[in-house]
Parts: C-alpha cells; sequence; structure tokens
C-alpha cells in the first residue's frame, strides 16, 4: 500500500461518546485514520460497531467529544463532512420499491455525481450487477443489495469508505474483486477504509490497522506489523480468540 503522496488525515475522532436516550453505548473512542489506511472494525454484536459507525456517520448525535472528515467538523460544517464519506448501508435499509439503477441515480444527485462514477472501474460490471441493475431491489437477494449498497457507497469517490458487515453477504468472486477495489483505493494515497465485520480472517490480508471493540470501548489496536505476524499464528485472528479477546477486556 505504499505511496509517494504524503499521507493526510481523513478520519478524526477524539474521546467519542455516542448512544441512545442519554445512555452511552460508546465511550472515549479516540481514532485516527490516515490516507492509504485500511481498518478492520471488529467486535461482538453489541459491542458497539454500528453505534460508533452511526455516529462517525452523524445518524447519531454525539454525547460528546469530536469528529472531523477530511478536515470537516462534523457537529459545525456537517453538510462538507457528510460529503467526505460513502456508506455502505445496511441491505435491509435499502429502498426496496426502486430499482438499482434508480436508487445509484438518487445516491449520485446527493453526491453530486454521475450514476456510474466510481472510482477507475465499472462497478456494475465488476460485480454482475448488470442484469439486475433495473429490477425493484425487492427482487434482490442479500447478496445482490450486498453489491448496490457498496457500488452506491463508491459513487464520487468519496475520500473515506465505510462498509458495515457489507462483506458478509457477497459470494466469494464478488467478494475477492470488493476486496481489489479496496487495496486499490488504499494503495492511491487518496482514501482511507473501515470495514466492519464478522468475516476476522479476511482481516490481515486486507486490513492494515484494527481495532477491537468490546462493551463500547476500543479493547485492543493491531498495526500493520502485529496484523501480518497475527495472520501467521495458527488461531490469530479465528472468532474464537477474538471473543475471548473481548471477554478478556471486559473482565480485566
Amino acid at each position: 500500500m505504499a505511496s509517494s503522496i504524503d499521507p493526510a488525515e481523513i478520519l478524526a475522532v477524539r474521546g467519542l461518546s455516542a448512544g441512545y436516550g442519554g445512555r452511552a453505548v460508546v465511550s472515549g473512542i479516540d481514532l485516527s485514520l490516515q490516507t492509504g489506511d485500511v481498518l478492520g472494525l471488529l467486535g461482538a454484536n453489541g459491542s458497539g460497531k454500528s453505534t460508533l459507525l452511526r455516529a462517525i456517520t452523524g445518524q447519531v448525535r454525539p454525547l460528546g467529544g469530536t469528529v472531523a472528515i477530511d478536515g470537516a467538523d462534523l457537529a459545525t460544517a456537517p453538510q462538507r463532512a457528510k460529503s467526505g464519506f460513502g456508506l455502505a448501508v445496511d441491505p435491509s435499509d435499502l429502498p426496496a420499491a426502486l430499482s438499482g439503477r434508480q436508487y445509484l441515480q438518487l445516491v449520485a444527485s446527493i453526491r453530486g455525481c454521475a450514476e456510474d462514477d466510481w472510482p477507475g472501474v465499472d462497478l456494475a460490471e465488476r460485480l454482475g450487477l448488470k442484469r439486475w441493475i433495473e429490477r425493484p431491489i425487492a427482487e434482490y437477494s442479500l447478496g445482490t443489495r450486498a453489491k448496490i449498497a457498496i457500488a452506491a457507497a463508491l459513487l464520487g469517490a468519496p475520500p473515506l469508505l465505510i462498509l458495515d458487515e457489507s462483506l458478509n453477504g457477497l459470494d466469494p468472486l464478488a467478494a475477492f474483486e470488493v476486496k481489489r477495489i479496496i487495496l486499490a483505493l488504499a494503495s492511491s494515497g487518496r482514501h482511507a477504509v473501515i470495514i466492519s465485520t464478522h468475516v476476522v480472517e479476511a482481516v490481515p490480508g486486507l486490513c492494515n490497522r484494527a481495532v477491537l471493540l468490546a462493551d463500547g470501548r476500543v479493547a485492543r489496536a493491531w498495526h500493520a506489523r502485529q496484523l501480518a505476524e497475527a495472520g501467521q499464528m495458527p488461531g490469530g485472528f479465528e472468532p474464537e480468540v477474538m471473543r475471548a479477546l473481548a471477554v478478556q477486556a471486559v473482565d480485566g
């Protein structure tokens, strides 16, 4: 992922706390991503991953702390901050009545770009969406919904790409293509990526950083060398190991 371009901070999260009804689900989160970073966001159900991403993307108002995206503060310049990321929404949240093309057109109109303005590739072709693009999303399988969500998130090539469990429903070929695109974005020196996933085995080969959330806090973090070493160790990034680390973090 080396680049001749000096890295710039794409995401700056400082002391972030967020939740619902005044109750914090995540607390004291500090996170910084630079261009070229691909961060694996790990954690069991209920660990706070989705709440953290909703706070970063402005869907949940923080209870404390700050979020800045590509230099724009989410609280004081929300429109500029939100223009700096592309979020692959949960497949169940896609507008079922729209066709795939209509959804891409809707997102493109919001982002101020063309409906096929992807970073260097025809994603509809690469992900096998061509034969589905005119059909209602209601007819899509989970995997096809995940594909259209990822394609929409990449429109306009935003500095920050956020995939919330988006890899889980993909078939192996589509997952391979998405990973190739993610690595190409990172190596361009203009983007950063967050991948929230339960598929922890894929993290060492795809991400150069990872964090494990447990009980709403960062329980452990890995940098590139640690990820490479963990990927070479038997059981280094298997689900059982992640669960054990999360339990240790909560109990400790």
